[in-house]
């Protein structure tokens, strides 16, 4: 039957982290969707960037070109504009060969103006059609021999011009006025620009579709990671997430979920044994109160018989009593709720007043206390650690066989105080000294819980001495007693 039933927790484990990881993707965008975006829009803007750049550095070079050409072809004008005898002014015109136009489409359209303005000499293209839009300052500063470059305008449509300054065969300033369009320059570029845009936009197709292949083989084991994660619950916590990348940062991040996991199950493993102990430990005083109640209360007996019950039920409510206090110290100690209330006060009278208040326990059991105490100032709470001291004289006088005595000596050293608690008792094994401290744990295993206490008393004497910010140990050879010793911070 448990196998069926490890399948049916396992397909209900892996149906939760299903719908856990449809929520997920409901709720908002994902880190790879992100992570897409991201790459798309940064290879888009480099994309972009450089289409600019192009189309700038292009139409810059196209003009200046065009500003080279026309500055030679001024230049060939202007050297053959009075070439004809008698030294008339002229143009050339531009004559074609062929019986269709072809070629970039370029038409040179010249004229040339005297000091008022008027025209001498122009190309017949300039005869019967629309006129050539020129600037008058800058026919100026061509007649004072400046040479000018700008745009003109002919029948709505732009042109390139330049103003050349020359002289007829008199000596007189002219100014030659030379241009040519520019259409077949923006044609070019109108074509560069839709070439550069159907680029851009197959690019970032391209780069999103890239993108989104990058961004899920990187988040990849991300997501294993996180699967395996989900995967381990309370039941399976000795499962460990398996490395999934080669890369220094995941392996890390593995490593630290690992460890995490790792002091999990610790914590979890402590819990249970805890619980496990603390309802053991509960049980047993509880039986024996509902079971002297329910004798007492079989039939009617002697006011002397329902004292002595009244009696022993009353002690083990008192035994109930410390043991749900002690874990209820422990447990703020778990929470770190456990708070102190630190003063000056002197170790010594601490352990002077612990030794007074169980020497008569002691003599019960034949064990004599002996305190050999030197003033020890600390900053600490004296209620607590009376509690720790206590707990310590309580286990020493447990284990010390009767004709022996315990010792208790404070002294003061290299700016701490030491505090000693000896007993000649049957002493401890290497194992139980490293688990001494553990709750619930008994070195003796022979003896009964009524005798050998709850196994709560060292546990908080070590949470006391913790808080304070101090160290407990403990020395012991078997047949040879225990020394347990705590060093604090002097005041």
């Amino acid at each position: 039957m448990e196998t069926p039933m490890r399948t049916l927790q396992a397909e209900r484990s892996k149906a939760q982290h299903r719908t856990r990881m449809t929520e997920k993707r409901r709720s908002g965008r994902t880190y790879r969707q992100r992570l897409t975006v991201s790459m798309t829009l940064l290879a888009v803007g480099i994309l972009t960037a450089a289409s600019v750049a192009i189309y700038l550095r292009v139409r810059q070079a196209l003009f200046s070109h065009l500003d080279s050409a026309l500055l030679s072809i001024a230049r060939t004008e202007v050297a053959g504009a009075i070439d004809e005898p008698g030294g008339k002014v002229h143009v050339h015109e531009d004559l074609s060969l062929l019986s269709a136009p072809v070629g970039s489409g370029y038409e040179k359209f010249a004229q040339i103006k005297d000091q008022s303005h008027k025209r001498r000499a122009q190309t017949a293209n300039l005869s019967g059609g629309p006129i050539l839009e020129t600037d008058a300052e800058l026919e100026t500063q061509a007649l004072e021999g400046r040479v000018a470059l700008a745009d003109m305008q002919r029948a709505n449509e732009i042109y390139r011009g330049i103003y050349y300054p020359m002289r007829d065969a008199n000596g007189e300033p002219l100014v030659a006025v030379v241009a040519i369009p520019t259409r077949p320059v923006r044609r070019s570029l109108e074509s560069l620009l839709g070439a550069l845009v159907a680029a851009l936009v197959i690019g970032a197709g391209a780069a999103a579709v890239g993108a989104s292949r990058l961004a899920r083989r990187l988040t990849r084991p991300l997501e294993q990671v996180a699967a395996s994660a989900d995967a381990i619950g309370g039941t399976n916590l000795q499962a460990r997430i398996p490395d999934v990348s080669r890369e220094v940062e995941l392996r890390q991040v593995t490593r630290v979920l690992n460890d995490m996991l790792e002091r999990l199950e610790t914590a979890f493993t402590a819990q249970r044994s805890f619980v496990a102990d603390a309802s053991h430990e509960l049980r047993s005083p509880l039986a024996n109160l509902r079971g002297t109640l329910e004798v007492a209360l079989r039939r009617p007996r002697p006011a002397a018989e329902y004292q002595e019950a009244l009696t022993v039920a009353l002690a083990e409510a008192e035994r109930l009593s410390r043991l749900v206090e002690d874990l209820l110290m422990l447990s703020r100690v778990d929470a770190r709720q456990f708070t102190l209330d630190p003063r000056p006060c002197d170790l010594s009278d601490i352990a002077r007043d612990a030794v007074k208040a169980l020497a008569a326990r002691g003599q019960e059991n034949g064990v004599r206390l002996r305190l050999d105490a030197q003033p020890t100032a600390v900053a600490g709470d004296a209620d607590r650690l009376r509690q720790a001291l206590d707990n310590l004289l309580g286990n020493a006088l447990r284990y010390a066989p009767p004709g022996s005595e315990v010792v208790v000596t404070t002294r003061q050293q290299n700016g701490h105080v030491s505090l000693t608690v000896k007993d000649a008792g049957p002493g401890l094994s290497p194992e139980d000294q490293a688990r001494i401290f553990d709750r619930f744990y008994r070195a003796d295993v022979s003896r009964t819980r009524d005798s050998g206490g709850l196994g709560l008393g060292l546990p908080i004497a070590k949470a006391i001495i913790d808080a304070h910010h101090g160290q407990i140990a403990v020395q012991s050879n078997p047949g040879e007693g225990c020394l347990f010793s705590v060093l604090l911070p002097a005041a």
